[in-house]
């Protein structure tokens, strides 16, 4: 099984599609969990429950992802991951994206980021990138689910997310596609 860090945005997308504990589950990686991510991944939105139209902000709960054997806490263990990550950090400027590419680096793991700047620096560090659209179209494929629930999923990432692939992004075009099936 490949590791994977995730980054408070990745968390954040699959979180919020609704799913976040089966997409984890099916895509048999070991996802891992930096500490500085977990500090900044605290809140998503969802429709208020008085007024659907509304949105309103919620904790994330990893505990049923951390206590199944899902998701995996990681913290900086050595000189290097360290020295790294207060380098990334002086460079990028957040401390998610800086713990979790250095950790990576220094294991030889992948990072699933959506951040322009975390995926240039990780190609210059020679750290593989996964993105959203890549890992919910995997699970999609592995899944096969129907083409209203896979809509609804990706919809749900980009109300509550506030996430939506630009037009360069890997799988944009699929993406997009999913989305429109909803309700045909």
């Amino acid at each position: 099984m490949p590791a994977v860090i995730l980054d408070a945005c990745g968390i954040l997308n699959l979180y919020a599609s609704g799913r976040f504990v089966p997409i984890l589950t099916a895509l048999r990686h070991e996802w891992y969990l930096p500490a500085a991510v977990e500090r900044e991944s605290q809140q998503y939105r969802q429709p208020d429950p008085a007024d659907p139209e509304k949105l309103i902000v919620l904790p994330i709960d990893l505990a049923p992802a951390i206590e199944g054997g899902v998701l995996f806490r990681c913290d900086c263990e050595c000189d290097e991951e360290t020295d790294l990550y207060i380098e990334l950090a002086a460079r990028i400027g957040d401390d998610g994206e800086s713990m979790g590419l250095a950790i990576a680096r220094c294991r030889g793991w992948s990072v699933l980021t959506d951040d322009k700047k975390a995926r240039r620096i990780a190609k210059e560090l020679g750290v593989a990138v996964l993105a959203t659209t890549g890992v919910m179209k995997q699970w999609a494929d592995l899944v096969s689910p129907s083409a209203d629930e896979l809509s609804a999923t990706l919809a749900a990432i980009e109300r509550f997310a506030n996430y939506r692939p630009g037009r360069g992004a890997q799988h944009y075009d699929w993406w997009v596609a999913s989305i429109k099936t909803r309700g045909q």
